[in-house]
C-alpha cells in the first residue's frame, strides 16, 4: 500500500481546494483477538453483579483511548471518540433526556445492527452534559488531531423514535434540536470545532428538508462561528433535495457516494463555497476499496472539488466491520488524500 502517509496541518471550516481525510462516527469496541474484548468482558461482568458502574466506565475510557489511537494511527485528519459508550445511534442519547426511554429492540436500516427504538412519553429536556467526558477522554489521546462529536439528527430521531407524548413531527424535533444544542454549547466551550449531525432519514422523506434545515441550523448555531459542522445523509441519495441544497445549514453536507448513483450527480448543484463530506468507503462490507480505483471515480468531479473543502471516508459509522477491516477503511481514505494531494491542483 506504500509509505506511511504524511498528516497535513489543520484548516478552517469552509476553506476551499483542501482534501482531508476523517472517520465517520462509529470505530469497533471489539476486536478479534483476546486483549481487545476487554469492555465486552466488562459489560458481562456488570451483568452478573461483578463489576460497578464505575469499573465499566474505566474500561470505556481506556478503549476510547485505545480506539482514537488507532485512528489516529491511521493518518486520518479527524477522528472521533469511536461512541464507545454508545448502544446504538438512537438509544444513547435517549437515555441521557428527560421525556424519552429506549424500548423495542429495532433493525438500523439495512445492517445487521440494531438499536433500542425511543419513546417519547414527555417534553424532551436535557438532564446534564453527556458527552462532554467522553470528548475530554479522546481529544487527550488525540492531541493535536481535531476530535469530532457526531449527534443523532433531531428530525431523523423523532422520525424513527415512537411518540406518545407531542402532536407533531416539528414538535418533538424543535425540543431535540434544543436539547442538542445545549449539548453542542458545553462541547464549545471545552474546545471541541467539529460536529456532526446524522440526518439519514432525509434520504427517504426529502419532505422533512425545512425542518432538518431549521433544526439542524439551531443546533450548528451552538458550535460558534468557524466550527466546522457536517450535516450527514447515508444510506440513500439527496436527488430530490437538489434544488433546496442551500437551504441546507453547516459547513459541510454529508453525502453517501456508494449506497446509489444519484449522489453523484448533486456535485454539480453544490451551493458555492459549500464543504463536502464524501462516504467512499463502505462501512458495511469487508470488502476494501482501492484509493486508486476512487480516484478514477472521482476523476470526472476533479473542477468542482478542487474549489472546495473536501472530507473523504466511510459513509457511515464503521462499528459493523472487524477492528482491523474498519483499520483498513480509513488507511485507504488517507491513501487517497495522499493520492489527490499531490495529482490535483487545489485551489487557494
Amino acid at each position: 500500500m506504500g509509505a506511511c502517509p504524511s498528516r497535513r496541518g489543520p484548516a478552517r471550516a469552509g476553506e476551499n481546494g483542501l482534501i482531508r481525510a476523517a472517520n465517520h462516527s462509529s470505530y469497533p469496541r471489539v476486536g478479534d483477538h483476546p486483549l481487545d474484548q476487554q469492555l465486552r468482558h466488562a459489560l458481562r461482568s456488570r451483568d452478573r453483579g461483578a463489576a460497578t458502574d464505575a469499573e465499566v466506565a474505566a474500561v470505556e475510557d481506556e478503549v476510547t483511548g485505545i480506539v482514537v489511537a488507532e485512528q489516529s494511527r491511521a493518518f486520518v485528519d479527524i477522528v472521533t471518540d469511536g461512541l464507545v459508550r454508545w448502544e446504538g445511534p438512537l438509544s444513547h442519547v435517549a437515555r441521557h433526556l428527560d421525556g424519552l426511554h429506549a424500548r423495542d429492540l429495532v433493525r438500523w436500516f439495512d445492517t445487521n445492527f440494531y438499536d433500542r427504538r425511543p419513546e417519547a412519553t414527555g417534553p424532551v429536556r436535557r438532564r446534564a452534559p453527556f458527552l462532554v467526558h467522553d470528548y475530554q477522554v479522546a481529544a487527550a489521546v488525540a492531541q493535536t488531531t481535531p476530535v469530532k462529536v457526531v449527534l443523532p439528527g433531531p428530525v431523523s430521531f423523532a422520525r424513527l423514535s415512537r411518540d406518545r407524548h407531542y402532536a407533531s413531527l416539528e414538535g418533538f424535533a424543535r425540543d431535540l434540536a434544543e436539547a442538542l444544542a445545549l449539548e453542542v454549547a458545553d462541547l464549545s466551550r471545552v474546545g471541541c470545532r467539529h460536529f456532526q449531525l446524522d440526518e439519514p432519514m432525509l434520504c427517504r422523506r426529502p419532505e422533512d428538508g425545512e425542518l432538518v434545515a431549521d433544526t439542524a441550523a439551531r443546533v450548528f448555531a451552538a458550535a460558534g462561528s468557524g466550527a466546522t459542522t457536517v450535516l450527514s445523509t447515508y444510506y440513500g441519495d439527496l436527488t430530490a433535495l437538489s434544488g433546496a441544497l442551500d437551504r441546507l445549514p453547516g459547513s459541510h453536507l454529508g453525502l453517501d457516494m456508494i449506497a446509489d448513483a444519484g449522489n453523484w450527480k448533486l456535485l454539480e448543484k453544490l451551493p458555492e463555497r459549500k464543504g463536502v463530506y464524501l462516504g467512499l468507503f463502505d462501512a458495511r462490507t469487508t470488502r476494501q476499496e482501492d484509493a486508486q480505483d476512487v480516484a478514477q471515480r472521482l476523476l470526472p468531479y476533479r473542477d468542482l472539488l478542487t474549489r472546495r473543502d473536501v472530507i473523504v471516508g466511510p459513509q457511515a459509522g464503521l462499528e459493523l466491520l472487524p477492528r482491523d477491516q474498519a483499520y483498513e477503511k480509513l488507511l485507504h481514505a488517507r491513501y487517497l488524500v495522499e493520492k489527490l494531494s499531490r495529482e490535483w491542483t487545489w485551489a487557494s
